[in-house]
């Protein structure tokens, strides 16, 4: 037959052995006295032992009361524990920012950095939309960090940086003595292409197009660790963003400025309409719409 014993009855309990006495214990826990040595009997039934003796006015605890007293401490100290650690986590959740990132960016996680100085109080959570997996989770986001082609419309969306796309080639290729060049010229070339955009098109697919012809891709990575070791080898150009990538300068690239077609991008910062954003979401929409553009500039500068 399944024990009775609950943590009200413990908290009971420890109550009696820490002031030897029922009826005062029962003063303080708001309880008959009755009701009190009720409970008890039941504790000491279903224990099959008694827990406590009386000595004079006072009730003092058995060799069986003090091990059950033992582990109540002990159970009561972890219940507190994990109290406080609900609270604790519950709080930092209140101080939470979701925000999902469906276009790689280095300038993105460093000002995120820069904003964590100003406000170390609110935390991030990120979701990198690079699985279906991350993609769904990513939907309970508060802000949404995303890419197109074409400015974007709406009253929960706006351009946070419009950046040119740039051509980067090994220094060693043939062509790195031009500035400038037309995309067309290139239409035999091995592309790396860079992660799809939100529609699910690659930047290099999507101007490679525009320019007439469709890009032979050798590789699609988003991450310019690999972008930079297969261009700098000279085994593949690729269309670059030339702000937000600005890691691939002065690492034997060549950058040239693309005269046709036109090729650009824009950075997007979104919420989801009707849905009213907590106080620390709001405080980083504004930062973030207040200060990427100057950050991502000044950064790419130094950085480059």
């Amino acid at each position: 037959m399944p024990m009775k014993l609950t943590l009200l009855g413990l908290r009971y309990f420890q109550k009696i052995a820490e002031l030897q006495h029922i009826t005062r214990a029962a003063e303080i826990l708001h309880i008959s006295q009755p009701s009190l040595s009720h409970i008890v009997k039941v504790m000491e039934t279903e224990l099959g032992v008694p827990l406590f003796e009386r000595r004079g006015r006072n009730i003092v605890l058995t060799h069986y009361g003090e091990i059950l007293l033992l582990h109540t401490n002990h159970i009561m100290e972890e219940l507190d524990a994990a109290k406080k650690e609900i609270a604790r986590i519950k709080e930092k959740q209140k101080m939470t920012v979701k925000i999902s990132i469906s276009s790689n960016s280095i300038t993105f996680p460093a000002f995120l950095t820069t904003f964590h100085r100003h406000h170390p109080e609110i935390h991030f959570e990120i979701h990198q939309k690079t699985n279906q997996l991350s993609k769904t989770s990513a939907k309970s986001a508060d802000l949404f960090f995303t890419t197109s082609f074409t400015p974007p419309k709406g009253k929960n969306i706006v351009t946070l940086l419009k950046e040119n796309i740039i051509l980067a080639l090994a220094e060693t290729d043939e062509n790195t003595k031009k500035t400038s060049c037309k995309l067309e010229d290139y239409k035999n070339s091995g592309f790396i292409s860079l992660e799809p955009s939100k529609t699910g098109e690659t930047i290099t697919d999507h101007f490679c197009q525009k320019a007439g012809f469709v890009p032979q891709t050798i590789l699609e990575s988003d991450s310019i660790t690999a972008v930079t070791e297969f261009i700098r080898a000279g085994l593949g150009i690729s269309l670059v963003p030339e702000i937000t990538w600005h890691g691939l300068r002065g690492t034997q690239i060549k950058l040239l400025q693309i005269e046709s077609p036109k090729c650009e991008r824009y950075l997007n910062l979104s919420w989801t309409e009707g849905k009213e954003l907590s106080e620390p979401a709001k405080i980083v929409k504004e930062f973030i719409i207040q200060n990427f553009m100057e950050f991502a500039k000044n950064y790419t500068y130094k950085k480059g």
